[in-house]
């Protein structure tokens, strides 16, 4: 169905009416713009399901499976009824479509882009109309803005004083301040659940700040603490293994030279002990015999030497006395001897004849001492002469053989002297050599104990650093190089000190850090959530307490000129009489009974009292009568009024289309033809739509669409231009 502008001015939209027998379907066309504009009262949509309103068939058609209905409103000129009822939105035309399925889903649609139905609400309060206010206006509606109470009646005046978009807004920011209020409790409340946790992760995150600290200068501590040991210990390992070096090497040396010795003293007591075997022995025999033989001559040449002494001094004083033949006898004798001295080899051979050289001495001179009265032999002197001469000669030869031995056993007695020096001063230097191999060996001792002792150290250490530090730390340790002014002993106090505080610290957490990045993270979050959230509640109240100050404004404007219009238009229809509207305020608390007020709270009592509530009270007297309550009007006169109102609030606050549902039913003639002129008034800024059977209505209207219904219980349209009618039969 189309309404287009046909007017009898170019600036008037007209009036356009829907006719038709009843039960035609004439008022579906108000129901069905109030359902696409939103409404949710199955009630006021002579219903009680969804359902309802889809199509259930007839005896010749099936039913359908669901409802839709397109209204097309033209939105060229951007202003509210001029041309197609306008509105200042971004579209020149303007498609409005709802459907709704018989499982219940339903959609909204705005040029075939799917909304919410408060979308369609805020734009439809924009524009100044809506599917529940003076818009749409069916059957009883007329009557029910009269029945009501005052602050039911307010719900009405909301949308009459174009406030409604505003009220949208408000209730939209009301939902929001209490949507935001409960977010930020929830907020608040995870705050507070969180924080604490949130303070026990940042002391843990401290804590491990401290413990990292800790361990860092700990790290540092043991780094120079194990180091100088390292190092000392590596540094007293590496001066004895250079000592232990240095006394092996001595120690070879020494062991060479001993060996050495030992082998010249071998050798020299072997030269010793060949010297005193070999040729000493027996040039000392040698010469023992030359010697014995020597002095075995002498004493035989002493003995005959004597004998020619005695031969010759008795020849001088006795010449005759001595027994020559005695004499002969004793020295063959002394030459016998001579022989046996000669003969002997030895020292105890030569001494075993002394004896017997005695006795012969004696008895040579007992011969001579005999006083015999032979004469001087001349001839026995003579021969021990040359016997005596012979034997000089002799001893000759045997000294110098006696002299020649003497001289090689002195020079082999200097040699084996000589060697026996050599083997005592080899003895005394192979002594002094082994005990300073001794001291060696003993130092080596010494040192290899304190080596060991070292190594031991060393393994205790590496045990010890490998129980202390961490893996890392230990080729840092190795590294390190101590200073002169380290001290180990009070690194060794920092280390236990520091060691007890990581041990008061204990340990922490491998998820702590994790746990308080993110309970940070969320803590952070809501703390940002909380300031935008109280930013936006009080942004949100700000612009609450705008719009009520808006709201409060345009009400109190509107109202004023659809109070004075409703005072015309009851004059206009009634042909006199006095009409008005009165707006109070009243409290929730004030509406209780005074026993449910004594049973609130005090603070419940001071919410219900903050909650101002405004009523609307209509006054209306037709002319002659004084009336108390428009409850007291008969059923002409209360539509009347209502109409009065209804014609008010449009002209104050105009739609850019209003439907009236036989709204002028109830009218008599007068009162229709009256009624009539009011509208045709009104269409000049309103696009009215009026489903009637007045004639009077018919007459002002510029289109008529004819409803009629066939068998198969479906509506059809039959509509005619009057102007065009007019024209023709001119």
């Amino acid at each position: 169905m189309e309404f287009p502008v046909r007017a009898r001015e170019a600036h008037s939209p007209g009036i356009a009416a829907i006719v038709g027998p009843n039960g035609s379907g004439k008022s579906n066309t108000a129901d069905a713009v109030r359902w696409v504009l939103g409404e949710q009262s199955l009630k006021l949509l002579r219903g009680k399901r969804a359902e309802d309103v889809i199509f259930s068939g007839s005896s010749s058609l099936a039913r359908l499976g669901f409802a839709e209905v397109s209204l097309y409103l033209n939105n060229e000129d951007k202003k509210h009824g001029r041309r197609g009822g306008g509105t200042d939105i971004e579209y020149d035309k303007l498609v409005i479509k709802r459907r709704v399925y018989r499982d219940g889903t339903g959609e909204y649609r705005i040029n075939n882009s799917k909304v919410r139905l408060s979308d369609i609400q805020l734009l439809l309060s924009q524009a100044n109309f809506g599917g529940r206010s003076y818009s749409v206006i069916g059957q009883g509606m007329t009557d029910a803005i009269l029945s009501a109470s005052p602050f039911e009646r307010k719900n009405f005046f909301d949308e009459a004083t174009g406030v409604k978009q505003f009220q949208i807004k408000r209730e939209s920011a009301i939902g929001k301040i209490k949507s935001t209020e409960e977010n930020l409790a929830e907020a608040k409340t995870l705050v507070r659940e969180i924080s604490p946790r949130l303070k026990m992760l940042a002391q843990q995150i401290e804590k491990r700040d401290r413990r990292h600290e800790l361990e860092k200068e700990l790290h540092a501590l043991q780094t120079a603490h194990y180091g100088a040991l390292w190092h000392n210990i590596l540094k007293k390992r590496e001066v004895l293994s250079d000592r232990t070096r240095a006394i092996e090497k001595d120690h070879l040396s020494l062991t060479k030279k001993i060996s050495e010795l030992h082998n010249k003293l071998a050798k020299l007591e072997q030269e010793q002990k060949s010297v005193a075997i070999g040729g000493y022995e027996k040039v000392q025999s040698g010469y023992r015999e030359s010697l014995a033989k020597k002095n075995g001559l002498a004493g035989s040449l002493a003995g005959l030497e004597r004998e020619l002494e005695i031969l010759r001094r008795m020849e001088k004083t006795h010449p005759s006395n001595i027994d020559a033949e005695k004499l002969t006898q004793s020295a063959e004798r002394q030459l016998a001897l001579l022989e046996s001295l000669e003969q002997a080899s030895s020292l105890a051979e030569f001494k075993a004849l002394k004896p017997k050289a005695s006795a012969l001495y004696k008895e040579l001179i007992g011969i001579l001492n005999e006083k015999t009265q032979r004469p001087a032999d001349s001839e026995k002197i003579l021969e021990i002469a040359k016997t005596i001469a012979a034997l000089k000669k002799e001893l000759t030869q045997a000294e110098q053989d006696a002299t020649k031995k003497q001289n090689l056993v002195d020079k082999l007695r200097h040699a084996e002297s000589k060697a026996t020096t050599d083997v005592f001063e080899t003895q005394r230097a192979y002594q002094e050599l082994q005990r300073e191999l001794n001291q060696v060996v003993a130092q080596k001792n010494q040192t290899d104990v304190e080596l060991a002792k070292v190594e031991t150290r060393t393994q205790d250490l590496q045990e010890e650093i490998n129980r202390e530090v961490t893996g890392r730390l230990h080729q840092a340790i190795k590294n390190h190089r101590p200073s002169a002014s380290a001290d180990a002993g009070a690194s060794w106090e920092k280390i236990a000190s520091t060691k007890n505080e990581l041990e008061m610290i204990g340990a922490i957490e491998a998820s702590a850090d994790d746990e308080y990045r993110e309970t940070k993270k969320r803590h952070d979050f809501l703390a940002a959530q909380l300031a935008d959230l109280e930013e936006a509640l009080e942004k949100t109240k700000r612009a609450l307490e705008e719009l009520d100050a808006t709201i409060e404004k345009q009400f109190k404007s509107a109202f004023e000129k659809i109070e004075a219009g409703f005072s015309e238009y009851f004059k206009i229809l009634f042909n006199g009489g006095s009409a008005k509207l009165v707006m109070y305020k009243q409290n929730e608390l004030e509406v209780l009974h005074e026993d449910v007020v004594a049973g609130l709270t005090k603070k419940e009592q001071e919410r219900l009292a903050r909650n101002i509530k405004i009523g609307i009270e209509i006054k209306a007297s037709p002319p002659g009568k004084k009336v108390a309550s428009i409850h007291m009007l008969s059923g002409g006169e209360r539509a009347l009024t209502s109409i009065a109102l209804i014609c008010a609030i449009i002209r104050a606050n105009p739609s850019p289309f209003v439907v009236l549902d036989e709204v002028d039913a109830a009218l008599d003639e007068a009162n229709s033809e009256r009624f009539a002129h009011i509208l045709a008034t009104l269409s000049r800024d309103t696009q009215c739509i009026a489903i009637t059977h007045n004639r009077a209505t018919m007459e002002q209207s510029s289109i008529l669409y004819g409803v009629t219904m066939g068998d198969n219980g479906v509506s059809k349209l039959l509509s005619v231009d009057l102007e065009k009618a007019v024209a023709s039969v001119a």
